[in-house]
């Protein structure tokens, strides 16, 4: 399942557009936008400028959060400038999704957002730029509205109670499971026939944390895009990469203090390499043990 980040049609009242002031470390040395530089704007629009942030805040008091579940992450090769302001838009669904038996099973909030500025000087991002306004990146999450602070088994959501929003989203969409992105793309060539146990385990502090009380998500796709440079390396190929598409599926948090493993398998495609990466609470030695969190990363 290819996962497009590209924002469908929405209501005006579920788009809204902000600047963003990028930060000198969001830009790689050639201009482009680092992956873990997308996703940072969203916050300020979608809580800031959006009404749907007043709606989510009283599910916030009835003990309802959107928990993102699923990212995607993709980015041009466009160069920016950190001396120019970018644009953000962000725009969001809400939907539901159906068990076998037809019956609604979870509701969904889906947002995207883009990112587009001047373009910049190519390998000169500190320059200013009245180059032509380019799109240097888009993002989807998907997120499960749900009760994570309920008793076990009083976790679901299956009805909304806000004055703004429907009981039940009309809309059908698919819950996009985390552990089917293990699996090489299609059309692939596998450089690790097999995945490879990265080094060292990595310890997670207070560093890696956010206010949610655990791994912000961010943390992943960025400690996975290091292990695949790492076994590239290793593989004999040139590491001046960087990471244009990020697939990143979280099936349970992690938190300070704790220690993971990561597999990492590494793959060719049309337009250069890629790799999968599995975090795992325990070592990895048993094929049926099910990952963290899931990360699937292409490199131009």
């Amino acid at each position: 399942m290819t996962v497009s980040t590209v924002a469908p049609e929405v209501p005006d009242n579920q788009r809204a557009t902000g600047p963003t002031r990028l930060r000198f470390e969001d830009l790689a040395q050639d201009g482009r936008l680092r992956l873990e530089g997308v996703w940072p704007p969203i916050g300020p629009i979608l809580w800031g400028r959006m009404d749907i942030a007043a709606s989510l805040a009283r599910l916030g008091e009835q003990g309802v959060r959107a928990v993102l579940t699923h990212v995607v992450l993709d980015g041009t090769d466009e160069p920016l400038s950190v001396r120019n302001r970018a644009e953000t838009e962000v725009c969001y669904r809400l939907g539901h999704t159906v068990g076998e038996d037809g019956a609604v099973n979870r509701l969904i909030f889906d947002t995207w957002l883009q990112i587009a500025g001047p373009r910049g000087v190519p390998g000169a991002p500190g320059m200013p730029s009245d180059g032509p306004k380019v799109v240097a990146a888009r993002g989807y999450g998907q997120h499960v509205l749900t009760k994570p602070a309920a008793k076990p088994g009083q976790h679901r959501v299956l009805r909304l109670d806000d004055e703004a929003l429907p009981a039940v989203p009309e809309r059908r969409t698919q819950w996009i499971h985390p552990e089917p992105l293990l699996a090489l793309p299609a059309g692939t060539t596998p450089l690790d026939p097999a995945p490879v146990l990265d080094a060292t385990p990595i310890v997670f502090g207070l560093c890696h944390t956010d206010g949610n009380q655990h791994v912000n998500f961010l943390a992943y796709p960025r400690m996975a895009e290091e292990a695949v440079l790492r076994r590239l390396h290793q593989l004999g190929k040139d590491a001046k990469l960087l990471a244009r598409r990020a697939e990143i599926g979280y099936r349970k948090p992690c938190f300070a203090g704790q220690r993971v493993w990561l597999q990492v398998q590494c793959f060719a495609h049309e337009r250069g390499l890629g790799a999968v990466v599995g975090f795992f609470d325990q070592a990895p030695a048993e094929p049926a043990l099910r990952p963290c969190c899931v990360a699937r990363l292409f490199f131009d």
